[in-house]
């Protein structure tokens, strides 16, 4: 049986953390260490990477050590190699369509202005799994967006992901428990 890839998208070094943009790394994070699985370095495929497993199915958590805009760049080969199948793939990422906290699936769409799913897209197509956390909307129409997603949470915002961090980790489980299409259902009208 082919593992199933998570893929938490975020821009590596700790200069980085606690900001908007990586909260695809902060949600792995948050299920690896439920997982109890910790994480290796593969200078190979420029990614650290955790084996686990949950519902009885291998799984392969991936942060990619290139920027956000190279999600894809060597995504595609830890994911031939592992002989993962790319519409299993689940990518969780940061969207700023969303109010802080707010968690929305979709299935084999478009990137959405996301660049990081962009170039994911651009290596692997668009069939995989979108799991996207709200990190709220600029507050300012003049603010650049690069600027806003590389800002740092409030306290208050990050209070709000940690209060739905047991949401969003069992809505994960659901998605690899029951699918995507089943898991659409009941959190794109709850949230």
């Amino acid at each position: 049986m082919s593992p199933i890839a998570i893929v938490g998208l975020g821009n590596p070094g700790s200069e980085y953390s606690g900001t908007r943009h990586n909260a695809g790394y902060w949600l792995l994070d948050e299920f690896a260490r439920k997982l109890d699985v910790s994480w290796k370095d593969k200078p190979r495929f420029h990614s650290k990477t955790a084996i686990a497993s949950s519902f009885g199915k291998s799984l392969i958590l991936v942060k990619s050590g290139n920027f956000m805009n190279c999600s894809g760049e060597y995504l595609k080969p830890l994911l031939d190699y592992h002989k993962c199948v790319h519409s299993e793939t689940i990518v969780i990422h940061d969207d700023t369509a969303f109010t802080v906290g707010q968690l929305k699936l979709s299935c084999n769409r478009g990137h959405g202005g996301h660049n990081g799913v962009k170039d994911i897209i651009r290596a692997i197509g668009s069939d995989f799994v979108r799991f996207r956390l709200g990190v709220g909307m600029k507050k300012d129409s003049r603010m650049d967006l690069a600027d806003h997603v590389l800002s740092r949470l409030t306290t208050q915002e990050v209070r709000i992901l940690a209060d739905k961090t047991d949401f969003f980790l069992c809505t994960l489980r659901e998605v690899l428990d029951k699918g995507c299409a089943y898991a659409m259902n009941s959190v794109n009208q709850t949230t």
